[in-house]
């Protein structure tokens, strides 16, 4: 199965073919220079064509990048020993003395 990087490139040479197959067209017309091909439909769309795949070719190498990247640091982190957390201690608070205080009021039972 082909990737995403050889399918582009795949697409980026039949353009490239294309382009060639146009200009020389163009050529046996006598439609030479930048003039007649700016005018020339056909070439221009064939030339946005091969800029789009250009484009997504650099998205590409610009994830790849990102991707390299985070591999290199996941094996640091893996690589560096593991050093044991201390746990905290939680501060004990004072416990109260039961009964001191003010005496509780009884509730009347109601007959």
């Amino acid at each position: 199965m082909l990737t995403r990087r050889q399918v582009i490139e795949q697409h980026i040479k039949r353009a490239e073919e294309a382009l060639k197959e146009r200009t020389t067209t163009l050529k046996e017309r006598n439609i030479e220079g930048k003039k007649g091909t700016a005018k020339d439909v056909t070439f221009r769309e064939v030339q946005a064509v091969l800029r789009q795949y250009h484009r997504r070719l650099k998205a590409l190498d610009k994830a790849d990048a990102v991707n390299a990247d985070v591999e290199t640091r996941r094996a640091e982190r893996l690589a560096t020993p593991k050093v044991p957390k201390e746990k905290k201690k939680k501060p004990v608070a004072p416990v109260k003395a039961k009964g001191g205080g003010a005496p509780k009021k009884e509730k009347k039972a109601s007959a």
